[in-house]
């Protein structure tokens, strides 16, 4: 089988470079023929990709550790379910699979192109197959995932033990798959330069792509941040760590896209800055796979064996220029906006704002992520720049990110007038300021959440009388105000799916305010038997229960925990905090016990088991924290209420 997959991949190569020169060949000659024959290549190129994935599948599933990358990630004593995880859980597997997202999401854009735009996606296919060349010629001679040994091992390393957490399912393929799926509207975005029609379907296309890269790369992000909630044992979320930082940056750069292709869309404005956003989006994305894969920059979240680095930085600079290039060649024509800026209080100047904001927030990131290797050219010494730098610099410009998405709605298209601004924000600006009076007598007078959650308040009523407008305008027609209700959201999905979102954002913005600022944390040791206070709640401390399951120690704290209210103290239930250590990686997985409501979580921390009836524990209580994990369905919701299709009927 190991045989088998290599020269599977080396097929896919052949077929790849071949749908490269065929498609350059044809867009020049016109030959419907060579276009065909590429088509049908760029398609079993694909089917190249999705074989060798499964034969590596079948490897892990058939326990064959002469394959070295099964070897090292694979055990017979691990659960099947986990061979999803195994197949990305390194770096050789982990590029197949980003090779697989490139490929499926090349051929589903390709097939739901309209087929009358088909004839001029040539020269973007014919990137899409060099990319994918580009891989194959790193898995074939880097880092091939077939690689094998002469002799037959009877057991394997086993995976990762901080990979055996559900969200582990989920956060690596989601983000991988998110910083591969920029690809699409890149090589759209390019695509569409030389269509010199000028054809509206393109910025369709590209808001589309763009928003699945963005909610798919967001996804990611979030459950990463869950993972490491429940998991790592440290108590946080996010520690700014390079690899949580070059899934951001993308990310950032994306959401200025997606705003910023509605003014193109609506006003034909900021065409080159939107090629240009969309550019940096997607070397943002090759920065991460680069400082993944051996890059300069240390991180937690690298394959610490790969010797990739350099391979990697060559193909960031050669598409880097690529896209330099293109954009330069073609100046003149993208800066031909059709309308220009007649007002400064208008939505196109709103989303420009937020755009600035927004880059310069990635900006202030790249620049921490980057630093380290810049102190060592500059100095010989290694400077790191720790969670502080990016607290006080992105916090505040993301702070104007949001007050923009309380202003940005009230704003008409090309100009508005004081007046109706006034009128629009009055309700919610006053509430907000009440909130804020609220907040300073209960003696919480901390300049930047008072702040904060008053442009929370803000930009959350400026959501729901919006809403509140549209529905009353739609009962006209409708005595249900249910379905006037649905009826407005429905009726403008882009929007409305916009505004969705933006409560999402709001509800992270909220559990992050809570976590950062009004966190209480206690180290203690505590006996069985012994019971402890800490705030509202009282600890017990149970039992420590010890197993063995293959060879893996578990070792479980279980607390009994009571609040108290009034003259009595409510039972809230158990709470169980485990170490489990792993031999054969020498290694300890924590996970933290965690009992969570939307008002605070109480959070136990493992820290050490001293004896059978002694340990020491980090308990910690963290305002609000419920409000971050809310915010990812409310996010997806949003996206699909975005990204749904109008049927026919609509339409008309």
């Amino acid at each position: 089988m190991n045989n088998f997959g290599f020269y599977i991949l080396i097929i896919g190569l052949t077929l790849s470079i071949y749908s490269v020169l065929t498609f350059l060949y044809g867009e020049k000659s016109k030959d419907k023929k060579i276009i065909n024959s590429a088509i049908r290549s760029f398609y079993l190129t694909g089917l190249m990709i999705f074989i060798s994935s499964i034969t590596l599948i079948i490897n892990f599933l058939r326990n064959d550790f002469s394959n070295i990358y099964v070897f090292n990630h694979s055990s017979t004593d691990m659960n099947p379910f986990l061979t999803f995880v195994a197949f990305y859980a390194g770096n050789e597997g982990s590029l197949l699979f980003i090779l697989l997202v490139h490929i499926i999401a090349s051929i589903a854009m390709f097939k739901f192109v309209s087929k009358k735009n088909k004839t001029k996606l040539n020269y973007p296919l014919a990137t899409i197959n060099a990319m994918s060349s580009f891989y194959f010629c790193v898995l074939i001679f880097f880092a091939n995932p077939f690689e094998a040994i002469n002799v037959f091992p009877i057991e394997g390393k086993g995976i990762n033990p901080l990979l055996r957490h559900p969200g582990m399912y989920i956060h690596p393929p989601l983000l991988m798959s998110g910083l591969s799926l920029i690809t699409i509207p890149f090589v759209l975005s390019h695509g569409s330069i030389y269509d010199k029609t000028n054809n509206p379907e393109w910025k369709k296309y590209l808001r589309t792509w763009a928003l699945i890269s963005w909610a798919v790369l967001g996804a990611g992000l979030l459950i990463g941040a869950w993972w490491a909630y429940t998991i790592l044992g440290w108590g946080g979320y996010w520690g700014w760590d390079p690899i949580e930082n070059v899934g951001l940056m993308p990310w950032l750069v994306l959401t200025a896209f997606i705003h910023s292709i509605i003014v193109e869309e609506r006003r034909g404005m900021f065409r080159l800055w939107n090629i240009i956003l969309i550019s940096i989006a997607y070397i943002l994305a090759l920065l991460g796979i680069f400082i993944n894969r051996g890059g300069p920059v240390v991180s937690v979240h690298s394959f610490a064996a790969s010797n990739l680095g350099f391979l990697f930085l060559s193909y960031l600079i050669v598409m880097s220029v690529f896209a330099l290039m293109t954009i330069m060649i073609n100046y003149r024509r993208l800066k031909n906006d059709q309308n220009k800026i007649n007002s400064y209080l208008s939505r196109e100047v709103s989303f420009l704002l937020n755009n600035i904001l927004l880059v310069a927030t990635s900006l202030v990131v790249l620049w921490g992520v980057i630093f380290p290797v810049i102190s060592i050219l500059f100095t010989g010494t290694e400077i790191s720049v720790s969670a502080p730098y990016f607290n006080k610099t992105a916090g505040p410009l993301l702070l104007c990110v949001v007050l923009l998405m309380g202003i940005g709605p009230v704003l008409s298209w090309n100009k508005t007038s004081y007046k109706v601004i006034l009128k629009r924000i009055s309700i919610p600006l006053i509430f907000s300021m009440i909130s804020i009076v609220i907040l300073l007598l209960y003696n919480i007078k901390n300049f930047f959440p008072l702040i904060s959650i008053g442009s929370i308040i803000f930009v959350f009523l400026i959501v729901v009388t919006e809403w509140f407008n549209g529905t009353k305008l739609r009962m006209k027609n409708n005595s249900n105000p249910f379905k006037a209700f649905i009826t407005m959201i429905v009726s403008n999905r882009g929007r409305n799916g916009g505004y969705i979102v933006h409560i999402a954002i709001l509800s992270l913005a909220l559990g992050i305010i809570g976590t950062k600022f009004y966190d209480q944390r206690m180290d203690v040791s505590i006996n069985t038997s012994e019971s402890i206070s800490f705030r509202d709640y009282r600890i017990h401390f149970k039992e420590i229960q010890n197993s063995s399951i293959n060879n893996n120690e578990i070792t479980k704290a279980i607390f009994e925990i009571y609040r108290k209210e009034k003259d009595k103290q409510k039972y809230l239930g158990n709470l169980t905090a485990t170490h489990s250590y792993y031999p054969n990686h020498n290694q300890i997985s924590v996970r933290s016990g965690i009992i969570s409501s939307p008002i605070e979580d109480l959070y136990i921390i493992p820290k050490d088991f001293i004896n059978k009836k002694n340990m020491t524990i980090r308990i910690a209580i963290n305002p609000l924290a419920w409000w971050i994990w809310v915010s990812g369905p409310i996010f997806i919701l949003g996206t699909v209420v975005a990204l749904w299709p109008e049927n026919s009927k609509e339409k008309n």
